[in-house]
Parts: structure tokens; C-alpha cells; sequence
């Protein structure tokens, strides 16, 4: 070869691995020139640094397959990994490129968001039947791709649209470890990223349109942690698209998850963004919610798997239509749950626009803690749907929601919080406390609610017990055994006491209601303790039970006309009745506000009057009785009144006495063979008998006058009877007769008694 200066030399049209150059090796003397190609150069040279995709072949024309150059690249740091570069070009692959026996970073230039393949680093997909990136294997732990935009070609738009069916862009599978992908942007994409039996996945500020699954994760037995993911209309907001995303797009779908971190996660257009499935391996437990905010969702949060358990620090979902606008998903929910066991806690909730239930709970055994939640524009459909659903379990533990505050429901066309019909409740839940520190505070940290033993329920204030429920028995007033009032309800209770309040000018009423048509009322005192009312605060009535009683008092009220009663009862056949006045106080009986009858004792009487009944063709009788052997019966008149006996309704006898009268009529009963006797009494030594017919009538015996007997020589006195009449016995046969002419007794003829 002649000499030719280098500037003398054609310009080459492009350079290629293949071409050859002259390289100078060793020095001096020992200097050798020798051919090299520029494949040889690079990977002497560039050993150790990162290579481009454009070294082993790669176009970036948008046309040309660059998939097996992308290979080459990766192959070539075999046994040391490293970074693959990608210019700032469009490269379409259309055959897979695996990374199994290094880590290896496939690093972009970044890319400008947008619908179509633009600035920056781009790779596109057009073929279907294969995986475009797979890791795999351990070797592959600590691969990345970042800075690059991922583009899937799919239908023409029209009605019924469906995207093609692409597999996963990304499979990470059995890498034991972690692979990440930073600020990568997937437009236009059927399937995102797959990761199964690989701990660590890492994921942060991952943007894009995905149409049927943004990431899917199964068999992460490390931590996973995605971040920062928006996914959002990049490519196209065509009602098709959408439509069909709202029934089949799910962002994240996880199955056995162990403690995955998620924060700042926004999806619109899906039908769930954060699905909890389950696969042979299990289901996702201790998952991490820092901030999610779903539009136009289906499902916000969908639990399909059994035990899934995590945290939610603030969720957002909101659950219309695409179109038309305004109009709920048919069927959605904020919240679904299917499976069952789930312990989901939620911070800070709020649920807009549902067709009917904000949240939904199947399944058997599950429970939600929500601190805090708004609900608007729940039961769109207006057909009386809650707020909350939960579904009846038959057998095994009922649903639970457990809340922190109440949940906020407004223009919900008035959803109650919750279904009825079922067994599965939302409540509030305060740990046990004390008397002394409740574990519900009202107002101050001792006043409020308190659980003082398994199964009862206390309320003090100012740290002091005020009342107790517990095992169908109520105290109040005190702490249990001190209190003022005791409530118990027994078994099947179907009666109570109620007690009414009332208006003005009303009385208060303690009364028995309940199922039974008659029910008693019975108030007690405990031993032979008495029952006492006390009106205006002044006993009026006390009622005292001996230890042994067996009879007692009753009161008997009665109809129109009807008179009331008091009247003995008991278990004995013949029981007694007293009404007693203390001390020598009286005792009344009244008629029409007046006194009728007034009873009298003197101190230490022991003899009485009694007044008995009598059975037919019988007498009723009143009695003098008492301890004396002989008891007196007085019946007095007051003053100058009469005194008069009565039968059939008309007087029968009157007895009447003058002022300062000093004697009496005294009738005196007879033995046997002989007459009863009526005679005069009084303080005059002689006082007459006098009998008066009324008017000009005689006063005329019924039977026969027997006259005293005297004999002539015992006559009484004549000065002493004045007109009376005397037999003589020992007369003449025509002068047995004689009359007091007040000096002498003179036979009929007029003479003298001799």
C-alpha cells in the first residue's frame, strides 16, 4: 500500500461493526500496525462502560426490528451485566429479549408524554405472540429500565372497541429479587408489568394508558413498592377506549403479596384499581396504602380473595360513567368485598357517585376499621340503597365495620348508613376503661362510658359511677350495690312499667303496658319494711306487711252508679278487717264531704260496739262487747234531739228529752215466769211514769190491766198517788177497787178504804 494521508482518504458514508481500521500495538521499535474491525475497538475500549443498542445493530427507525440488536447488547455483558443505552430514537421490536444471566439496566433519554411516539427514548410493539422484555432468573436481580416510553398499536376506534391482545410488556419471573422500573411511560398498552416469585419489585413514577392490567403481582414474599402511578387518558379519551376500560381495566392486581408499599397511586377509568385476588400460593396480607385517588372507577378498592389484611391511609374514589355523563358504573362500588376474613384499615375515606352502595361486604367474617368517611351521591339509582351493604351470613361470623366518627352521607336521596335485614352491623367501639378513666370520654377523661366487667356497660361522671347495665338489670344512682334505682327484666318479659311525663296542669304516670289485654302493677317493699305515699312530701299513706302475712287490703273501684270497696282478701276463708284512729283520735266515715258516722275510744277502752250482718229471715244486730262481763249501750241523741227507730221506711219509736232532763225510761229484761219490767229512773226520789195518746185518743191496752194488789191494811200512802187505782184483796165482795183522791183511798161508792 502506497503512503496516503488520513485527510487524504474518501469519507466514509457510515460506520459499521464490521469495518476495519489501522490500530498501532506495542511502542518503539516493538510497534506493530495491524487491522482491527470497530466491534473489536468497542469492546476493548468501552469495557466495563455502558453500550448502546446502536453498536450491535439496533436501527431506532420505528420500522426495523430491534429486537435481536437489543439482545446482542444484553448478551454482550454477559458475566458482568451493566447499562444498555437507548438514543433518543423510535425502536420497534417484534421478538422477545430476555435478561437471565445478569443485571442489566436498560436506560433511555427520557421521552415527552403524549399519544404517539415522540421525543425522547421509545420503543413500539406491533406483534402479538410473545413476551417484549422477560427477567428471569437470580442473575437478574437488580435489573432496572428506566427513562423510556413503551407504545402498543391497537384497533381503529369504533363501538365495541377491545385492545389487542399483547401480552405483558414486562414478566418478571422467579428473580427472587428486585427489579426496578423508573419513570417509564407505557402508552397505548394492553398489559404492563407481570411479576411473579420475585421479591423487592420496585416501581416509582410509573405513567401511562393501560387497558386491561397496569401491574399484576403473585408469589412477592419481600416487600414490593409502587409509587408515584398515573394513569390517565396519555393516549386517548375516546368513549370506546374508556368504555371499555370502566368493565375490564384493573391498575393493580395482586395475589400472594406480603406487605407491598403503595403511595400516590391516581387511576381514571377502570374497574378496580386496587384488586386483591388470590392465586394457589394465597392472597396479599399487611398491604400499605399511602394516597389513592380513583375518577371514573368501577371499583376503587376490590378484596376477591379470603384473609387479605392492610392499611389505607387516604382513599378517594369516584364511580360515573364515561358516558353518559353524570351516570353511575352499573354496578359499581367504591368499596367491594367478596372475600372473606378480610382486616382492612382505613384512615381517611370518601366515596362520590354510586349507582347504590358506597361500600359493599359479602363474604363471611369480615371487618373494616374507617376512621374517617364522606359519601356523595350514593343510591344514584334511588331505589333505598345504604350507604354501607353488608351481607347476612348464615353460618359463621357476621360482617363488621367498625367506625371512628359517623360517616358523612349528603345528596344520597337519602340513603340510610346501613342495610337492615341482616346480621352484619357498623359501629363505634371504645376499649373497656374504668370508672375512673372511661373508655368512651365525654367532655372530660373521667365522665363518659365504660365497660367495668365482661358484658356490662357503666356511665360515671366526674370519675364517680352513676349508673350500670348488665344481664338484663339497670342501676342508677350509684354504683352497683349503692344505687338509688334497680331495673331488672326477666326471661321473656313481655310487660313493663312505663313511666310518662306530662303537661301542664297533668299528672305524671307510672303505668303497665305490654302484650298482656290485663296486667297487675305491684309495688314493694323488702322485708316488713312499709310502703309509703307521699304527697307534697308529707306521708299520707303507709302500708305495713307482717313477716308471715298471708291477707291483705284491697281497693275496688267501680262503674257509673257503682259503689267502691275496700275489702279483706287473703288465703284464710274468714279474715277480719280493722280501721284504726291512733290514740283516742276518731275515726269518720263520710258522705258527700260530710261526716256520716264518727267512732270514738276512750284511752284504754276494752269494750266495743259490733255491728253484724245476718243471713236470710236473719236480724242484723248491733253489740256491746268487750273484756267486762256486763257492757252498757248507750245511743245518744246531741242536745234536745230525737232519737228514733225505724222499720219499713217509717219511724217505729222516738225518744226525746228536754233540756236538763234528770229522768228516764229503763226496760228490764225477765227470767223465766216472768214479765219483762219498764220503770223510771232518774235523781228524784219519786219520779211518775207518764203515758200520752195524741190528741183526744185514749191510751188503750191490748190485753187486760193488772193493777197492784194491796190489802186494807197496806195501802200506800194516798197523798202519794193522786188519782190512781189500786186492787184490794182483802175487800168486801163489791169493794175490791180504790181510788187516791190524793187525801184517802176511797172504794167506788167514795167511802173510805177501812
Amino acid at each position: 500500500m502506497s503512503d496516503t494521508k488520513i485527510s487524504a482518504l474518501p469519507a466514509a458514508s457510515g460506520a459499521a461493526g464490521a469495518d476495519i481500521i489501522p490500530i498501532v500495538q506495542g511502542s518503539g521499535a516493538a510497534a506493530v500496525t495491524r487491522r482491527a474491525s470497530v466491534t473489536q475497538l468497542r469492546g476493548a475500549v468501552l469495557s466495563g462502560r455502558s453500550v448502546s443498542v446502536e453498536d450491535f445493530g439496533a436501527v431506532g427507525d420505528g420500522i426495523t426490528n430491534d429486537g435481536p440488536a437489543i439482545q446482542a447488547a444484553i448478551n454482550s455483558l454477559t458475566g458482568t451485566g451493566g447499562t444498555i443505552l437507548f438514543a433518543a430514537k423510535r425502536y420497534r421490536i417484534a421478538s422477545a429479549v430476555v435478561i437471565d444471566s445478569e443485571a442489566i439496566t436498560l436506560q433511555g433519554m427520557g421521552f415527552t408524554e403524549g399519544p404517539n411516539a415522540a421525543d425522547g427514548s421509545w420503543i413500539t410493539i406491533d406483534t402479538t405472540g410473545f413476551t417484549p422484555f422477560t427477567f428471569t432468573g437470580t442473575a437478574a436481580r437488580g435489573s432496572a429500565v428506566r427513562d423510556i416510553a413503551f407504545r402498543q398499536t391497537h384497533p381503529s376506534l369504533a363501538p365495541g372497541w377491545t385492545p389487542t391482545n399483547y401480552d405483558f410488556v414486562f414478566r418478571v419471573q422467579d428473580c427472587l429479587g428486585a427489579v426496578d422500573f423508573r419513570n417509564v411511560f407505557l402508552c397505548s398498552i394492553n398489559r404492563g408489568i407481570f411479576c411473579d416469585n420475585s421479591g423487592r419489585l420496585n416501581v416509582e413514577r410509573l405513567r401511562g394508558q393501560v387497558f386491561t392490567t397496569g401491574i399484576e403481582i403473585d408469589r412477592c414474599f419481600d416487600i414490593p413498592r409502587v409509587n408515584y402511578v398515573h394513569f390517565w387518558t396519555f393516549a386517548t379519551s375516546d368513549v370506546n377506549v374508556l368504555g371499555y376500560q370502566q368493565q375490564n381495566f384493573d391498575a393493580l392486581v395482586m395475589r400472594r403479596v406480603d406487605g407491598i408499599f403503595m403511595d400516590d397511586i391516581f387511576v381514571l377509568g377502570c374497574r378496580s384499581v386496587f384488586r386483591f385476588a388470590s392465586s394457589a400460593s394465597g392472597t396479599t396480607t399487611k398491604f400499605y396504602l399511602g394516597n389513592g385517588y380513583t375518577d371514573f372507577a368501577k371499583y376503587s378498592l376490590w378484596v376477591e380473595g379470603n384473609d387479605v389484611s392492610g392499611q389505607i391511609a387516604n382513599l378517594t374514589t369516584q364511580g360515573e360513567l364515561i358516558t353518559p355523563a353524570g351516570a353511575p358504573i352499573p354496578g359499581g362500588t367504591g368499596i367491594r368485598i367478596d372475600g372473606s376474613n378480610a382486616r382492612i384499615q382505613i384512615a381517611n375515606l370518601r366515596i362520590d357517585a354510586v349507582e347504590t352502595n358506597a361500600i359493599q361486604v359479602n363474604g363471611v367474617n369480615n371487618r373494616l376499621d374507617v376512621f374517617s368517611a364522606r359519601v356523595e351521591k350514593a343510591n344514584l339509582a334511588n331505589n333505598g340503597s345504604p350507604a354501607i351493604n353488608l351481607l347476612n351470613v348464615a353460618s359463621g361470623t357476621p360482617n363488621q365495620i367498625y367506625l371512628g366518627a359517623p360517616v358523612l352521607i349528603a345528596n344520597s336521596n337519602g340513603a340510610a348508613l346501613q342495610n337492615g335485614s341482616t346480621n352484619g352491623f357498623v359501629a363505634s367501639m371504645s376499649p373497656a376503661g374504668s370508672i375512673a378513666a372511661p373508655g368512651a370520654m365525654v367532655g372530660a377523661t373521667n365522665t363518659g362510658l365504660s365497660s367495668p366487667a365482661t358484658n356490662q356497660l357503666a356511665i360515671s361522671t366526674g370519675g364517680v359511677e352513676v349508673m350500670r347495665v348488665q344481664s338484663g338489670t339497670v342501676t342508677i344512682g350509684g354504683a352497683s350495690g349503692a344505687h338509688a334505682l334497680g331495673v331488672t327484666t326477666p326471661a321473656s318479659t313481655v310487660n313493663e312499667l312505663r313511666v310518662s311525663g306530662a303537661v301542664t296542669g297533668q299528672p305524671v304516670v307510672a303505668g303497665a303496658q305490654g302484650s298482656d289485654t290485663n296486667i297487675a302493677l305491684s309495688l314493694r317493699s323488702k322485708g316488713t319494711g312499709p310502703v309509703q305515699i307521699a304527697p307534697n312530701a308529707i306521708l299520707a299513706f303507709e302500708a305495713l306487711a307482717g313477716a308471715t302475712q298471708a291477707n291483705y287490703l284491697r281497693a275496688n273501684g267501680a262503674v257509673a252508679a257503682g259503689r267502691v270497696s275496700v275489702q279483706a282478701q287473703g288465703s284464710d276463708a274468714n279474715i277480719g278487717f280493722d280501721v284504726a284512729a291512733k290514740g283516742t283520735g276518731t275515726l269518720g266515715l263520710q258522705a258527700n264531704s260530710a261526716n256520716a258516722v264518727v267512732v270514738t275510744n276512750p284511752a284504754s277502752a276494752v269494750n266495743f260496739l259490733q255491728a253484724s250482718g245476718a243471713a236470710t229471715a236473719g236480724k242484723v244486730s248491733l253489740s256491746a262487747l268487750g273484756t267486762d262481763a256486763n257492757v252498757s249501750f248507750d245511743i245518744t241523741a246531741k242536745g234536745t234531739g230525737v232519737l228514733g227507730l225505724q222499720s219499713n221506711s217509717a219511724y217505729a219509736f222516738v225518744i226525746t228529752n228536754p233540756t236538763s232532763a234528770v229522768n228516764y225510761l229503763q226496760g228490764t229484761g225477765a227470767i223465766t215466769g216472768t214479765g219483762p219490767l219498764i220503770t223510771v229512773n232518774g235523781s228524784d226520789a219519786n219520779a211518775a211514769l207518764r203515758l200520752s195518746a195524741k190528741g183526744t185518743a185514749p191510751v188503750s191496752a191490748l190485753s187486760p190491766l193488772q193493777l197492784p194488789s194491796f190489802t186494807v191494811a197496806t195501802v200506800p200512802a194516798a197523798a202519794s198517788y193522786p188519782r190512781a187505782m189500786i186492787y184490794v184483796s182483802d175487800g168486801t165482795l163489791n169493794k175490791r177497787l180504790a181510788i187516791s183522791d190524793g187525801t184517802a183511798w176511797r172504794w167506788p161508792d167514795g167511802a173510805v178504804v177501812s
